[in-house]
């Protein structure tokens, strides 16, 4: 099974490296194996392959070696052409072919061709940016690359990590900072939620304006955004 984080770099820095180890160490725990790189090893093993000062996205494969988890291989991409906290509103479709199983190492990213290609290749012949991910009792766990957040009478929502989402670094993030409920959602509920976004370490939030034949507003997700802004420091 190989395992993989997405690292964002902007302005000179990984901004949630800390939050990205603190992951990773906790799955070799899980796996009862070790992780020996600290945290200025890994800046520095990411620095080595930084070839200019643009804006882009990391992805880190680790392999089990022995009784180690190791880094496998080291890639990068720009974002371009969008950025962090920069992304326009989209669109989702429910993805019928493939269930999320409920498991604890569903909390990590590993490959799976289901998850990552086919429910993009998916989303994309039906003219939209990612599908929503249901695990096999039909609540909502996730999109292809994001974790997933909803409004109901304006309190914020997101699935429980027992749903099979992934415990995503942004979503750490958000869960630090604001009052997010942990709570699930079948897709018959859609038409019960006020607003939705999703949410990565490589963009930010990004407002989600239609679900299949729901339309959505964006109100409350375009201020989280710019209070975010605000806040983050490397964004000023």
């Amino acid at each position: 099974m190989v395992f993989f984080e997405s690292i964002l770099y902007i302005g000179d820095r990984f901004p949630f490296l800390n939050l990205h180890l603190e992951r990773i160490l906790e799955l070799a725990h899980v796996l009862h194996i070790e992780f020996t790189i600290k945290l200025d090893e890994l800046d520095i093993r990411l620095r080595e392959a930084i070839h200019d000062s643009s804006e882009r996205k990391f992805r880190l494969k680790f392999k089990i070696h022995e009784d180690n988890l190791h880094i496998d291989t080291i890639e990068s991409q720009l974002t371009h052409p969008y950025s962090f906290q920069n992304y326009p509103s989209i669109s989702l479709v429910i993805y019928p072919h493939y269930t999320k199983p409920q498991e604890t190492l569903s909390r990590w990213k590993y490959e799976n061709h289901h998850l990552y290609q086919d429910s993009i290749e998916f989303a994309h012949q039906s003219g939209a940016f990612q599908s929503i991910i249901l695990n096999e009792k039909r609540d909502i766990v996730e999109t292809s690359l994001s974790n997933f957040f909803y409004f109901i009478d304006n309190k914020l929502y997101t699935p429980p990590l027992s749903s099979g989402a992934v415990n995503g670094v942004f979503r750490r993030y958000l869960m630090s900072k604001y009052n997010i409920i942990e709570k699930k959602l079948h897709w018959d509920d859609l038409k019960l939620i006020e607003e939705v976004f999703i949410s990565s370490a490589i963009r930010g939030i990004v407002p989600v304006k239609k679900i299949d034949d729901f339309t959505y507003p964006t109100i409350q997700s375009d201020q989280m955004k710019i209070d975010l802004i605000q806040t983050l420091n490397f964004l000023k």
